[in-house]
């Protein structure tokens, strides 16, 4: 398994294929392999590179939570793409991964060619949603570390958290996973879609309640954007109905100019 020193902690991460480099981040409690069918997929004609995020299954988990913010995921990200020697690529995520692919861009924007966003949110505007969100978030940590204490390694299914279809696959660090809810994922800073000038591919599946909202300010909003509603699919639509995911996003990336 292909692991790096990033940041000072073990890095685990995939590649598939060969070709422009896409970049995928996965969600909450998911891992590398959420994007499996996807690599699979395209293959043929692209390198995609997938990867753990801190606190996530084969990568490290750090025990103190000052190691885990936004800024620091977004850093490994960066990192990870220096030991690739990958300069410039599409960036994509899932979820919390999508939400990270955003802040990359707003960070590193000439390292950013496209964006591929899948059930992915801006962050909050409003200083009540946001407490909200990470109050939630605090309060299933504290029942995640209660039932299982912190150093214990825990099915994503036995902690209820992730794609139920990696449920059983992916394994993780319960403080980990603790510690990114109450850090990476606390407080996120809104993005303006309006300042995001790149293509971007925005992706909800139509049964996904929780993104709708989402996915239609990034439609409205985005200068360079299109939106597609995936069918009978819910939150990990890539899972779901692999092969319309799949397609959407290869016909997205074979439209947009991504130089040599």
């Amino acid at each position: 398994m292909p692991t790096a020193k990033l940041n000072g902690i073990d890095i685990y991460y995939e590649e598939h294929g060969s070709g422009y480099p896409i970049v995928l981040t996965h969600g909450l409690g998911d891992s590398a392999g959420l994007w499996t069918p996807l690599a699979e997929a395209l293959a043929d004609k692209y390198r995609l590179v997938s990867w753990d995020m801190r606190g996530h299954y084969r990568s490290e988990a750090p025990q103190d939570l000052s190691a885990y913010t936004q800024d620091i995921v977004v850093e490994d990200l960066l990192a990870l793409c220096d030991h690739l020697g990958i300069e410039k690529a599409v960036h994509g995520g899932h979820s919390l991964g999508g939400y990270t692919a955003l802040r990359f861009y707003e960070k590193y924007p000439e390292r950013v060619s496209a964006l591929v966003l899948h059930a992915a949110g801006p962050g909050y505007k409003n200083q009540e949603g946001s407490q909200d969100w990470t109050d939630r978030l605090a309060s299933i940590a504290d029942k995640q570390e209660a039932r299982f204490g912190l150093d214990a390694r825990v099915s994503a299914k036995e902690l209820r958290t992730g794609a139920p279809q990696l449920g059983e696959v992916s394994e993780h660090v319960v403080r980990g996973i603790t510690n990114v809810e109450r850090g990476v994922m606390a407080h996120p800073t809104f993005t303006d879609a309006t300042k995001v000038e790149i293509p971007t591919l925005v992706i909800v599946g139509e049964n996904d309640k929780a993104y709708q909202a989402s996915a239609g300010y990034f439609e409205a909003k985005l200068p360079n954007g299109r939106k597609v509603v995936i069918k009978n699919a819910g939150h990990p639509a890539a899972l779901e109905q692999p092969e319309a995911v799949n397609a959407a996003v290869r016909e997205f990336l074979d439209s947009v100019d991504l130089g040599s």
